[in-house]
């Protein structure tokens, strides 16, 4: 950690002695704007509980279109910005949007200063150390279908929120993990080991908990270990809100990819199931939650690749456990062009109805069966 704060130090120190030392008006030594975009789309069938239910939505990583222009300063200096809209292919409305409909950048908006040496630093709304963590540490890279999606989410339909019941309401460490007013630091890789570092103000908002993430992995030929760190400080409150104590999340992830099956793992835990503050003190349910995370990809060909996931999921509620498994096999049509085929079952204790993805809500105790197919093209 000190090695990053040293990192942002000299990063901004040298940012503003450059400044200072440039001309009024240099001429730009090169600059470039690349617009770029992912439509990714899948067709899924769901079945529980006596129902069934056919959708349409993202299969894999979520279809965008983005911005990113940048600008070479000299010295080893370069300067960044991302404009970035989540799509859904099917109605072609916003996605990513936090339930928030107004976003029209939904997933990325930032403006970044680099530096070979110092690492980079980020400001704005931005995918931070808990986003890179899941597609590093999953082999099946469908969020929807397999165990790192399903069962770091379960619970709530906004992972990591208290519910004020005591309930569980899944992780902060998640997939979809994207925060704003985020201020970002990314150190350079020195000797296999990268550093990064996120902090978010909550801009004085009572229902709106300040965010600190941190990570750290390591790179030895075809080994690959990462630590992330996620703590969400106290809110007050207000309205249906209710106030609630700090909560903090970790994770560890390995994968392996040498020989014929490439080996992964994860786990994670919260600190506490539900941190509401109770009138007398104290908070609803203080047991932890925790998931660990099983995966393998097998290369059948030189294109094909068959992924699969098993979860374990401790909720940190009375029989409110689940387990989820995920099969996929995707083929690579091209460099940019992937097809997949996936399938995922859910299994739940007797008081949990967790549902998986858009599938119908089972009844309680009952499992969430699920088939998919789809495309991911890459622009």
């Amino acid at each position: 950690m000190k090695k990053l704060v040293a990192g942002m130090t000299a990063l901004c120190a040298s940012a503003a002695t450059f400044a200072q030392g440039a001309p009024a008006a240099p001429p730009a030594p090169g600059s470039s704007l690349k617009i770029y975009g992912v439509a990714d789309i899948a067709l899924a069938r769901y079945r529980t509980s006596g129902e069934s239910k056919t959708a349409m939505h993202a299969g894999g990583s979520g279809s965008r279109l983005g911005f990113l222009a940048s600008e070479s300063l000299g010295d080893g200096w370069n300067v960044n910005a991302r404009l970035e809209a989540g799509v859904n292919l099917d109605t072609g409305t916003s996605s990513s949007t936090n339930g928030n409909p107004s976003r029209v950048f939904s997933r990325q908006a930032y403006v970044e200063l680099e530096h070979r040496a110092f690492g980079s630093l980020r400001l704005g709304r931005q995918q931070g150390p808990t986003y890179d963590f899941f597609p590093t540490y999953d082999p099946m890279l469908l969020p929807a279908m397999d165990a790192w999606g399903v069962v770091t989410t379960l619970g709530s339909p906004a992972p990591g929120v208290a519910s004020g019941t005591g309930a569980p309401t899944g992780f902060l460490i998640n997939p979809t993990g994207r925060t704003e007013n985020t201020i970002g630091y990314t150190s350079p890789r020195i000797r296999g080991v990268q550093g990064r570092l996120s902090y978010s103000p909550n801009e004085g908002v009572a229902t709106q908990a300040k965010l600190l993430e941190a990570g750290i992995d390591y790179v030895a030929g075809p080994l690959q270990v990462g630590l992330l760190y996620v703590k969400a400080g106290a809110i007050s409150g207000a309205g249906a809100l209710p106030a609630t104590e700090s909560n903090s999340e970790i994770a560890f992830g390995a994968k392996y990819q040498a020989g014929p099956v490439h080996p992964y793992f994860s786990y994670i835990r919260r600190e506490s199931t539900d941190p509401t503050r109770r009138a007398g003190g104290g908070i609803l349910n203080d047991n932890s939650e925790t998931a660990r995370l099983f995966g393998v990809a097998i290369p059948v060909s030189a294109r094909g690749t068959v992924r699969m996931t098993y979860g374990l999921y401790s909720s940190g509620a009375a029989n409110s456990d689940a387990k989820n498994y995920g099969v996929a096999y995707t083929y690579d049509v091209s460099r940019r062009l992937m097809l997949m085929a996936a399938v995922t079952h859910l299994s739940q204790e007797g008081a949990a109805r967790y549902p998986v993805f858009q599938s119908p809500r089972p009844r309680a105790g009952e499992s969430v069966d699920a088939v998919t197919a789809g495309l991911t093209w890459r622009f």
